[in-house]
């Protein structure tokens, strides 16, 4: 008879960091707006009402009068883990919106953006990953050691005989029957502020943002144990995870542009870090997850800041059809608290460029390319979203169908550099891949 028992949470440390949108570092996420989509450089724009969010201090170079922008991008996503030549995996799809607003008066502007700064989205491994294959690894090795009083209480309830604790040496290989697990994460940031241009040249920008975080995950393991010695009343074993974090937290964003002339901007944005702690919603039955090195226990909390980030763009505009921008996003995650986890990741960085050309007065084209290293080895990467290093290309069209409606179109591919390790605990060969397609639509209108 198949015993249902909560276990180990090596499936809950995993699943509560997965995320799935493409640009930014390990927590932080940047795509944000069609608009980024077909330039993945927007750092020191100054032309749409999304630079609320990548270049604020730029704001009050926009149109005079109220402008509203909304996005939504789509992403299509194929994870891979392969282990020992089997491949598990993932190809759930994402959707990213985001709405942008700005208020510009001569030498000042307000601005409010929503965005998903953090996660993005949802991963449905249906067959498993890297994640089930160590628990229900896990899970064999309890019978081998006999140290799971709830395993042996388990079979004694089933068939009347106490096993008493596995002899030393005594081995019960598990096969894992089925496995699957979906995870979500999603960070919401709420942002508002003001900019002031002190002349031509300067502005500066201040900002405040609340973030809601969510993380939530929902997983099973089968293992059937076979005996190989003493040890009697063997019966399948069952590992459910099922559980939610929340937290909560305000962070300032500061911001600079300097335009030195009419072909040249400069633009500066630096992201203060955000302090969250997530705190846990487990289903009853399942407090063993406190037996984690980082313990998911009802109603307590986990560190899980959302690292500081500076951004700089330089755009230049070769002739008067053609601008060409350069920016870097660099991420301080090693000044993160993650209840240690900081300690297995370096700091990362975006670097990009992008080419854009005026067809017309009423149609731009342009494509970009954006270069991310996440700074992580391997063995410590996620199996629901493995923090691989990517190349990045994206394009499109923006639209004007007048002065007031305004369109961008954009579509992209990240190329995702595959890489691989030996696990020191199952002495498992996995080998990460990612890939992602996305398209994006973005819709301005300005009140004039």
């Amino acid at each position: 008879m198949k015993k249902v028992l909560t276990c180990v949470g090596g499936i809950a440390l995993s699943c509560t960091f997965a995320t799935t949108v493409f640009a930014g570092a390990v927590d932080n996420k940047t795509n944000w707006s069609a608009e980024y989509i077909r330039t993945l450089n927007r750092n020191a724009a100054t032309d749409y009402a999304d630079i609320a969010a990548y270049n604020p201090a730029g704001t009050v170079k926009l149109t005079e009068g109220f402008s509203i922008n909304g996005s939504i991008q789509f992403l299509a996503k194929d994870y891979k883990n392969i282990i020992n030549g089997s491949s598990y995996e993932s190809d759930e799809p994402s959707y990213v919106p985001g709405i942008f607003g700005v208020y510009n008066k001569k030498k000042w502007s307000l601005f409010a953006t929503l965005t998903n700064v953090g996660g993005g989205g949802k991963v449905d491994f249906s067959q498993g990953d890297f994640t089930t294959y160590k628990v229900g690894k896990g899970v064999a090795y309890q019978y081998d050691r006999g140290v799971d009083l709830q395993v042996r209480q388990a079979i004694e309830e089933s068939t009347g005989v106490d096993p008493g604790p596995a002899p030393i040496g005594t081995y019960y290989a598990g096969e894992l029957t089925s496995q699957a697990l979906t995870a979500e994460s999603y960070y919401l940031g709420y942002t508002f502020g003001g900019a002031y241009n002190f002349n031509d040249m300067v502005s500066i920008s201040l900002a405040a943002r609340y973030v809601d975080a969510t993380r939530k995950a929902e997983g099973s393991i089968t293992t059937t144990p076979t005996p190989t010695g003493e040890f009697v009343g063997a019966t399948d074993v069952t590992a459910n995870v099922n559980y939610e974090q929340n937290g909560t937290g305000w962070t300032g964003i500061i911001g600079l542009n300097l335009a030195p002339n009419d072909v040249l901007n400069i633009g500066l944005r630096y992201e203060m870090k955000t302090n969250l702690d997530l705190k846990a919603k487990v289903k009853e039955g399942d407090a063993i997850l406190a037996q984690q090195d980082i313990p998911i226990i009802n109603g307590q909390s986990n560190s899980r800041d959302l690292p500081a980030l500076l951004g700089l763009g330089v755009s230049y505009r070769i002739t008067p059809k053609l601008r060409t921008e350069v920016d870097l996003t660099y991420y301080f995650n090693e000044n993160a608290d993650w209840n240690g986890s900081e300690n297995n990741v370096d700091n990362g960085y975006d670097l990009g460029v992008a080419f854009e050309y005026l067809f017309s007065d009423k149609l731009t084209g342009s494509i970009g390319y954006l270069y991310t290293k996440l700074g992580m080895d391997p063995q410590y990467m996620l199996p629901e979203n493995p923090e691989l290093d990517v190349n990045t290309i994206g394009g499109g069209i923006a639209y004007s169908f007048n002065e007031k409606f305004h369109t961008n179109i954009s579509i992209g591919n990240s190329f995702y550099r595959d890489d691989s390790f030996v696990s020191q605990s199952t002495g498992a060969t996995v080998k990460y891949e990612k890939n992602v397609f996305f398209l994006a639509l973005g819709l301005e209108y300005r009140f004039l």
